[in-house]
């Protein structure tokens, strides 16, 4: 009852995997990850040793096909379970039982997969694998994926939750706080929601912009959009509201983050 994405960056060395579903906090099910093992889906009639299990094959150095075999084969009800999985070298690879409910389907492209069930139709997936090919940060294509999936009906029973996780491992971080000394790149669940991909979207922003390095611009240059900004969140000064939503690494006084910009720029 859900649609999701498997994805590897070979580039940012991450792994990750967005969900969305009718189903109440479907991002505490679906999603399994390990820095440089993999990452799991596992849906439909979800077998949650897929994701445990899983990650025990991949770490010892099976690929996403041949996890998916050793799990299903030694499962009773594998007609009724769909999975997608990415190895730790980005091969992908996934199964549909065929007692899914239909549209029951995945699709596998160059270091991802998408799957679904309950969907409105094989034009979801073919959207999200479309995002999935594109250009951007691994957190984007998630993201717009799982947009793209929704905007040709996704889950055909409605909306309720969403997820984005990412893992990539890191020898060291200069941060005090800072998600990547535990693998995580991107942690953020909607458990429950009228729009929950809404919702997704303006949590990643902040998390983009409480914790990742990213372009800087020119406050001078948005002086005038700023100031209107301000009035609307209720401040007098830009400082004050950097200080007070935990944005102090992001502001030089001259310089502002590009994404914390966004944020502040939603008030207008």
């Amino acid at each position: 009852m859900t649609f999701s994405i498997v994805i590897y960056d070979p580039e940012e060395k991450a792994w990750g995997v967005g969900v969305a579903s009718k189903f109440l906090a479907v991002g505490a099910f679906v999603p399994w990850l390990r820095p440089n093992v993999g990452a799991i889906a596992t849906q439909a009639l979800a077998n949650l040793t897929y994701g445990v299990n899983g990650l025990s094959l991949l770490e010892k150095g099976y690929s996403a096909s041949d996890t998916i075999r050793i799990l299903t084969d030694s499962d009773p009800l594998r007609e009724k379970r769909q999975i997608g999985v990415v190895d730790s070298k980005g091969n992908a690879s996934a199964f549909t039982g065929k007692e899914c409910y239909s549209y029951a389907g995945h699709i596998i492209g160059d270091h991802f997969s998408v799957q679904g069930n309950i969907l409105a139709g094989e034009e979801v997936l073919e959207a999200m694998a479309k995002e999935a090919e594109g250009r951007g940060r691994i957190y984007e294509k998630i993201l717009r994926s799982l947009k793209a999936g929704e905007s040709k009906g996704g889950d055909r029973r409605g909306k309720q939750s969403a997820s984005i996780i990412v893992v990539k491992a890191v020898d060291k971080s200069e941060r005090e706080i800072d998600p990547l000394t535990v693998g995580k790149y991107v942690d953020l669940r909607v458990d429950d929601s009228q729009d929950p991909l809404k919702d997704l979207e303006r949590l990643l922003d902040l998390w983009v912009a409480t914790f990742m390095e990213e372009e800087m611009v020119n406050v001078k240059d948005y002086e005038d959009r700023i100031r209107d900004a301000l009035r609307k969140w209720g401040y007098n000064d830009l400082r004050t509201w950097v200080e007070m939503n935990n944005f102090e690494g992001k502001y030089t006084g001259d310089k502002i983050g590009k994404s914390v910009l966004k944020i502040l720029l939603s008030k207008e």
